[in-house]
């Protein structure tokens, strides 16, 4: 069985760990059970560790603990290098590298919490979707 390849918007890698209890985190054990594949780049994977090092207190989490946790998801992520010049087609121009990735990786899913920054992925070709709309989609539901 074919596994659904996504790209998480750094909101939704922030959720997974600061609740256990939402969808985000159930994605992200996804992702561990090797259920699902995230791909990543070197931009993505930067302005996560810039987030998630920059909300460490909030989170609770050590930097250094951060950094394990960032290796770990790396090391199970499809690493994507970028080919090609992209011109932004969103309103907020920090979520082009998750739309970049996405568009060039042939992904299947952007999962992301803010559905309203990714209204123009359809013309590309791509659909975003919420954590909860991705869990339903594996199970059926939808």
């Amino acid at each position: 069985m074919k596994k659904t390849r996504v790209v998480l918007d750094t909101n939704v890698v922030f959720s997974s760990l600061y609740s256990s209890m939402g969808a985000s985190f159930q994605v992200m054990n996804l992702v561990y059970e090797g259920k699902t594949k995230i791909l990543i780049s070197n931009t993505l994977c930067s302005e996560y560790e810039e987030i998630l090092n920059g909300k460490s207190a909030m989170l609770g989490i050590d930097v250094d603990d951060i950094d394990i946790f960032l290796d770990a998801l790396c090391g199970m992520a499809e690493r994507i290098k970028l080919k090609y010049f992209w011109l932004p087609i969103l309103k907020d121009p920090d979520d082009e590298a998750v739309i970049h990735l996405a568009y060039e990786s042939n992904a299947d899913y952007i999962v992301t919490h803010n559905i309203k920054h990714f209204d123009a992925v359809g013309k590309v070709g791509i659909e975003a979707i919420t954590p909860s709309q991705f869990l339903k989609i594996l199970r059926g539901d939808i």
